[in-house]
């Protein structure tokens, strides 16, 4: 006998009745629970945000992430419901409290988890297990000591010095300037240039004329515009699901052909950098034969902490791949989106011109060390490009602990997905006055330049300074992109000057672009974990 009855008597159309009014019932249940009884109800957020993730998952397809959570701010206050699960939050308290070292918050394992190409292709970015990161951590260090940046700095000259030279010979004949050059472009061929050089042995030559190479940042690009959305979206728990299923089997035949290529061209390439490194072993020639790159100090690593050997050969060339893409992004976005800014503002320009070539009597001796160390007015435009296009502009994933998490007085219990957009941080007019200027002497006190500020407001703009992160998670290659940033923009701004294409705009904003992308004079980006963009076009002409 049948405790609850039987389904016998029931016709096809009272099922499916049935199964609508459950239906129903369960959407009607959920969204009244999510607007009104969720622990994260009493936030304000868009009535759709705070129903479902699909809002934020559209605004992530086309790449506005960072824009359309930055209008939130504007709308709702410092802290935004921009999912049923999540909030961000837009104050420099918040951002380190999110970030720094105390926190009880890591990185969401349901965005992170959907990146690598399969398991054994884990790094120090893409891990969410804290002991596994702090381990991962503690060995990648070493390929960021000053020992080892002082071997990089040659393959940062050299690759740079080629570069200018190739800028040189484009000068159009008869007259003192070269054609338009986009320097989204040109910077990305120079920075992959110098890191394919220091992880793979080997330069890609893709700032050579003819290269067959050119498209490997699209590729690159075209990925993290793919892979982006998918790991934001409503089936990022079912593709994780799928990932060991034969996901990622399916995806080695789905990827397009010039993005296997890529992959074939980095094994090939570090399966010749391990034949060098173990035949420099065998041979006993020691460390002063060696080439200092990345490689060779992740090599035969160690963990400090264990004696324990450092990576096993899958992990370092996931971590020379991942170096290479996110190593490329801060260098080429701040150069790119520099010769925007002193394009627009001929001031600003001379100024730096000045200094650079008041602290240097030659272009040789552009080098790191103290010299390079006193342009503080250099540092102050990197700084303010890193603050104007964050080469990461929207919100980093991450999530609360057990035992929950307490920022600025707000109690998240665990699970809660909690951020902060540094997009958003960065244009903060509390923080930053008038944000949308580009202005170096916001970096800068007023006793280090007379047009710059009081000593206080200088300590805020530091205080919301979010291009490198902070805490445990912060930007393992921070002092090799200084480096890096400062030789390259001190070399070009030594040799040439340079003028914006008054025929071409791309870069800048237009009044015809959607909110968010008008301004003409702010150099535009696209969110894709990190900032997507196009141009500036720049002419160059040699200085005397």
């Amino acid at each position: 006998m049948a405790v609850f009855g039987s389904f016998d008597n029931l016709s096809y159309p009272h099922l499916v009745l049935a199964l609508l009014a459950a239906v129903v019932v369960h959407v009607v249940g959920t969204c009244t629970y999510r607007l009104h009884f969720h622990h994260l109800a009493k936030y304000p957020g868009p009535f759709w945000a705070r129903l479902s993730v699909w809002p934020s998952y559209l605004q992530t397809v086309q790449g506005n992430r960072h824009v359309w959570l930055y209008e939130l701010h504007q709308k709702y206050g410092p802290i935004v419901r921009y999912r049923p699960d999540a909030v961000v939050m837009n104050t420099p308290e918040a951002y380190r409290a999110i970030f720094g070292p105390n926190s009880n918050v890591k990185k969401t394992e349901s965005y992170y988890r959907v990146w690598p190409h399969n398991i054994n292709f884990i790094n120090t970015w893409n891990v969410t297990n804290i002991e596994a990161h702090s381990r991962k951590r503690r060995v990648l260090n070493q390929a960021f000591s000053g020992r080892a940046l002082r071997g990089a700095e040659p393959h940062i000259h050299t690759n740079v010095d080629r570069w200018l030279q190739l800028i040189k010979e484009k000068i159009v004949a008869g007259t003192e300037w070269t054609k338009s050059l986009n320097m989204a472009y040109e910077a990305n061929y120079l920075v992959f240039e110098i890191l394919g050089d220091l992880c793979f042995g080997k330069s890609f030559d893709m700032k050579e004329p003819g290269s067959d190479t050119k498209n490997i940042p699209d590729l690159m690009g075209s990925f993290l515009q793919l892979m982006h959305p998918i790991a934001y979206s409503p089936m990022a728990e079912w593709w994780l699901w799928m990932k060991p299923r034969g996901l990622d089997w399916l995806l080695t035949f789905a990827i397009p052909e010039d993005l296997k290529k890529w992959q074939m061209f980095v094994k090939n390439n570090l399966s010749e950098r391990t034949k060098v490194e173990q035949q420099l072993v065998k041979s006993g020639k020691g460390e002063g034969a060696a080439r200092k790159d990345f490689f060779h100090y992740l090599f035969d690593a160690k963990d400090p902490a264990t004696g324990k050997a450092g990576y096993e050969l899958n992990e370092l060339y996931a971590v020379c791949e991942a170096l290479t893409i996110a190593g490329s992004d801060t260098t080429a976005i701040v150069t790119a989106a520099m010769t925007f800014y002193l394009g627009c503002d001929p001031r600003i320009q001379d100024k730096l011109t000045t200094e650079i070539r008041r602290v240097f009597s030659s272009y040789d001796e552009i080098a790191s060390g103290a010299k390079l160390q006193s342009c503080k007015y250099l540092k102050a435009v990197i700084t303010e490009t890193l603050r104007m296009a964050p080469p990461v502009p929207a919100d980093l994933a991450r999530e609360v602990m057990p035992g929950g998490s307490t920022v600025e007085g707000h109690f998240f219990p665990e699970d809660t997905k909690v951020s902060t957009c540094l997009y958003s941080l960065s244009y903060k007019p509390d923080v930053y006055e008038k944000p949308f200027v580009f202005r170096p002497e916001r970096w800068l006190t007023d006793k280090e330049d007379p047009d710059s500020d009081p000593a206080e407001k200088v300590a805020l703009a530091d205080s919301g300074f979010c291009a490198f992160f902070t805490g445990n998670r912060g930007c393992v290659g921070m002092n090799m992109a200084w480096m890096e940033m400062k030789i390259v923009s001190a070399k070009l701004i030594y040799t040439f000057e340079l003028s914006q294409d008054a025929a071409d705009s791309v870069g800048g904003g237009s009044p015809s672009k959607p909110p968010g992308y008008q301004d003409p004079r702010v150099y535009q980006l696209f969110d894709a974990f990190v900032a997507m963009r196009d141009g500036p076009m720049v002419e160059f002409k040699l200085r005397a």
